[in-house]
């Protein structure tokens, strides 16, 4: 049985589905007006170590859902679905601040989460965007984590194919009626969906592929994720990243299309103690062959994940 202090709020309106993955372990949690989709699962023993998991663009828990069940003996898991992503709300007054969406201001919002409910992760992961947060969390030192992996990590610049789908987009994201509650209208009467997540080198499973139809069906799901590309600042980051002293474990997928590999490759060099490994299976890896990132994370791989090298 759980034991975790803070007692969650009522959400006003019941969002989570009730098949969605690990739902019974949801909890709401208001912080500095957002009210936060929190997912807290495992052992009740203090004695183990918290694991943060965090998902990228357009995702939300759902993305570990293959991944939970595995760690939850070995770890106290947290899965946080990002601002305005999934079942996070975020009014419009906290939108205006411009921080929601940024890869500063989420790091800074999500360190205020966790401060609130007193999670301290001794290890931290995220999956594509995901990743540079993470990166900006313990240079800021919102976390100090015994290591960071990033699964998949979105921290070059996205193929030119996908600037080219996405760019109409982001042109008219401040439009928030006009762009997210269309692009929510095609989810439902297209095929858009299937076809952009098939884009990313990572078959799904017909079940899969409906919770991200759920989510895109969602306006401010898509607002969020449409305004998150738009004002993502990679080179911001790595200007920074340099003084960073955390151990850093990549995994990539090999037929991954939205991270090209070799310019991971090029991105891993610029990162201190940094690791790279290569799976087999696309961008989507924690939905695709969630064994392979759960065989990074379980405690007898964490003296052997620095030994390895790059891959």
């Amino acid at each position: 049985m759980r034991n975790f202090s803070d007692p969650p709020v009522e959400p006003a309106d019941k969002p989570i589905p009730p098949d969605w993955p690990d739902q019974r372990w949801s909890e709401f949690h208001a912080v500095n007006g957002v009210t936060w989709h929190v997912q807290r699962s495992g052992a009740a023993s203090r004695t183990l170590p918290t694991l943060l998991l965090l998902h990228g663009t357009a995702g939300s828990t759902h993305c570990w859902a293959g991944v939970t069940p595995a760690l939850a003996p070995h770890y106290q898991v947290v899965s946080i679905d990002l601002p305005g992503h999934g079942f996070t709300r975020v009014p419009v007054a906290v939108e205006r601040t411009g921080a929601p969406y940024t890869i500063d201001g989420m790091a800074r919002m999500i360190g205020d989460l966790l401060r609130g409910l007193g999670i301290v992760p001794h290890t931290v992961v995220g999956h594509s965007a995901g990743v540079p947060v993470l990166l900006r969390m313990a240079l800021d030192g919102s976390v100090a984590p015994a290591r960071i992996v990033g699964v998949c990590p979105a921290i070059v610049a996205p193929p030119a194919w996908y600037v080219a789908f996405i760019a109409p987009l982001l042109g008219l994201v401040l439009e928030r009626g006009v762009v997210a509650h269309s692009a929510a209208r095609l989810a439902n009467d297209t095929r858009l969906i299937e076809r952009l997540l098939g884009s990313t080198g990572s078959p799904l499973t017909a079940t899969q592929l409906a919770r991200y139809r759920t989510l895109c069906s969602r306006h401010e799901h898509v607002h969020a994720a449409i305004t998150m590309m738009s004002r993502w600042d990679l080179p911001a980051l790595f200007r920074d990243v340099g003084v960073l002293r955390t151990p850093v474990q990549l995994i990539a997928g090999r037929q991954d299309r939205w991270i090209p590999l070799a310019a991971l490759r090029r991105a891993v060099e610029r990162l201190p103690g940094a690791s790279l490994t290569v799976e087999e299976g696309g961008h989507l890896l924690p939905e695709e062959r969630p064994e392979a990132v759960v065989r990074s994370l379980l405690p007898a791989a964490c003296d052997g994940s620095r030994a390895r090298g790059r891959g």
